[in-house]
């Protein structure tokens, strides 16, 4: 790694440490500097904000997690709807992310309303996984798993629609994270998607899902609580 490559590298490791213990909005500029005895000019070399900071921060930690998905999809076995469902998974949040940045996203870009950084995540999400899904799905319909007449256009869709669901999902979590009713109505958000993409794909019920309920609302009652600290 060049110089300049690793010095990129460790002010994204210290933003990305200051962020979880002291929350983004709580974390400044200057306190990322300090950690690292970095003058202003430095860090104005790489970023020139602290948003642009926090999209390196999630395009590096998407990168990671997208290697170890080729190695999970191609280093196995498994067949097109079980690889459809984990690729369809790293389009819901608690699915992709760790608690911590998920809750994190969850709060700026749902509760604060954060729309360029939803969207820049969006993009980084459907960009990567399109052609992966298409795959899939192109090689479900040679083998039958899948009835679909145009796999390409049929997977872009399923895309869609699963980040969708899971924006809606996160928009109703940070609007009513107080009320437990909230939970019960994103798990019928869930199940009508499920519903909505084995019909697109033409797979049988029950076989296409973008969650775990169990995992879901664990994850969910744990992020709640850290959003009231």
């Amino acid at each position: 790694m060049k110089k300049g490559e690793l010095k990129r590298a460790q002010l994204l490791d210290a933003a990305e440490k200051l962020f979880f213990e002291k929350g983004y909005d709580r974390t400044s500029v200057q306190d990322i500097l300090d950690a690292l005895g970095m003058s202003k000019g430095g860090f104005y070399h790489y970023f020139d904000s602290k948003e642009a900071v926090l999209r390196a921060v999630s395009e590096r930690r998407a990168e990671a997690r997208f290697e170890r998905l080729t190695s999970e999809l191609y280093g196995s076995r498994l067949g097109p709807v079980d690889r459809l469902n984990l690729l369809l998974g790293m389009a819901n949040l608690y699915e992709r992310e760790d608690l911590r940045f998920a809750t994190m996203m969850l709060k700026l870009c749902y509760i604060d309303g954060d729309a360029a950084m939803r969207d820049h995540r969006r993009r980084i999400l459907l960009d990567h996984l399109a052609p992966y899904v298409a795959d899939v799905i192109g090689e479900g319909v040679a083998d039958g798993s899948f009835h679909a007449r145009h796999p390409m256009a049929v997977g872009r869709l399923l895309l869609l629609l699963a980040l969708d669901a899971d924006e809606e999902a996160c928009a109703m979590l940070a609007r009513q994270s107080d009320n437990p009713d909230a939970l019960i109505d994103m798990l019928e958000l869930m199940n009508a998607w499920r519903d909505a993409a084995e019909e697109l794909v033409g797979a049988p019920f029950g076989s296409v899902k973008l969650f775990d309920a169990t995992r879901l609302v664990s994850a969910w009652q744990a992020s709640t609580a850290l959003l009231k600290e």
